[in-house]
């Protein structure tokens, strides 16, 4: 038994996924699990296809076992999002490697790119030759490339120009600073590039697929036949997710939070608070909103995930807690088998935390972390209804049906 991790949002699930899975396959896993996003997504947006639904897809198609991860982290900034990921796999105590895709497809690099990357956050080190820079008037991310090309050169910033890359090296970092040892499995990436406009081989990009689907258009070709399926039946049902469904919803959140409410949230700091607080007393809009914030501190997908976490009630105290627990979303007779060899603190797994398919049992553990984050997941799940034109159910977290094959 070779059990290889997956840490992933399969927003929705497509070919560029199945290629992914049937290479890490070749690369010798016999049991793969997906820790994946449950109905909101790191970019700061929902998830077009419910959780439930997206899992089961993902079994259908080659994944073993699919464990969510708590909105906390699925809808927190690439480096929480990626150590959520990787500490959830470290919490099986059974998982021999991590695969993911990138655009380098070179280990070595990558794995030096993180050791630059954690190099220069240190306090001295961020003071001395990242703030100059933005001093200068660079956003963060460039400040931090620039100050990596010049102290470890060009080719190792280069990493840094791609998303898959970037979200590459965070999984490394969140490995060494857990103190996980995993083997590493990186698939370069096949035909279309992250957020591309065009398809290639048979692969399009999620941001591709999910335009086409907005526009009505037929996405067969790029989807599994289950995926496609499920994307049908929640078009005719209207049932299908959108930020932009929200609006209201979060617009009448900024109209009635004060700044020190709004400091409580992640990444908003005492003058982030104040400028939010402003620009949502004089919008009208949520393009409107982002328009008076975003700027070269903080770019769309950062305000996007503060108007989420205010909009579920998700605190930055929240993100000092790892996740307490593994909602299992869907599995096979190889996701039976992984959760069977699941270790203990008692076999010596520091991360140990329990696994389960209801969120009813897990509640029932009665442990104080379990409970908010518990209260926090079926918050977003009920508001999660609301994002859709056919408003959907509340108690989505306890009533859907887990997929057992």
């Amino acid at each position: 038994m070779k059990t290889y991790g997956i840490i992933c949002e399969y927003n929705p699930f497509h070919n560029g996924h199945i290629h992914q899975i049937e290479e890490t396959r070749k690369n010798g896993a016999t049991h793969i699990v997906a820790i994946m996003s449950g109905n909101y997504v790191q970019r700061g947006d929902v998830a077009m296809i419910d959780k439930f639904a997206r899992a089961k897809v993902a079994v259908e198609n080659g994944v073993d076992l699919v464990i969510e991860m708590p909105v906390i982290y699925s809808a927190a900034s690439a480096g929480y999002f990626a150590r959520a990921g990787v500490m959830m796999l470290g919490a099986l105590g059974c998982v021999d490697g991590i695969s993911f895709g990138s655009e380098c497809g070179d280990v070595e690099l990558l794995k030096n790119a993180a050791m630059a990357s954690l190099n220069l956050s240190t306090k001295e080190n961020m003071e001395a030759k990242v703030k100059p820079l933005l001093m200068q008037g660079m956003s963060f991310p460039a400040a931090l490339q620039q100050a990596i090309a010049l102290e470890h050169g060009p080719m190792i910033a280069s990493v840094f120009d791609a998303p898959n890359n970037t979200l590459g090296v965070e999984y490394l970092k969140a490995m060494k600073m857990l103190d996980l040892d995993f083997e590493i499995f990186t698939i370069k990436r096949k035909g279309a590039a992250h957020d591309s406009e065009e398809a290639a081989d048979g692969i399009a990009s999620g941001t591709l697929i999910r335009e086409m689907i907005e526009d009505g258009e037929d996405i067969s070709e790029y989807v599994p036949e289950g995926m496609a399926k499920v994307v049908k039946e929640y078009e005719e049902k209207q049932q299908l997710a959108y930020f932009d469904n929200l609006e209201r919803e979060m617009l009448y959140i900024l109209r009635s939070m004060i700044p020190p409410q709004l400091a409580e949230c992640p990444d908003v700091d005492q003058g982030l608070a104040n400028l939010i607080f402003r620009a949502g007393l004089d919008s009208n809009s949520i393009d409107e909103f982002l328009e008076k914030t975003v700027n070269k501190s903080n770019t769309a997908a950062k305000m996007r995930r503060i108007l989420l976490n205010l909009f579920i009630g998700i605190k930055a105290s929240d993100l000092l807690i790892m996740p307490p627990y593994g909602r299992v979303l869907a599995l096979n007779e190889r996701g039976a088998e992984i959760l069977k060899a699941v270790k203990t603190k008692e076999d010596g797994n520091r991360y140990a935390i329990p696994f389960n398919t209801s969120l009813k049992d897990i509640i029932e553990t009665n442990t104080p972390p379990i409970h908010r984050f518990a209260d926090v997941s079926n918050r977003a799940a009920n508001l999660y209804g609301l994002a859709s034109r056919t408003v959907r159910p509340s108690a989505q977290d306890f009533t859907a049906k887990i997929e057992i094959q």
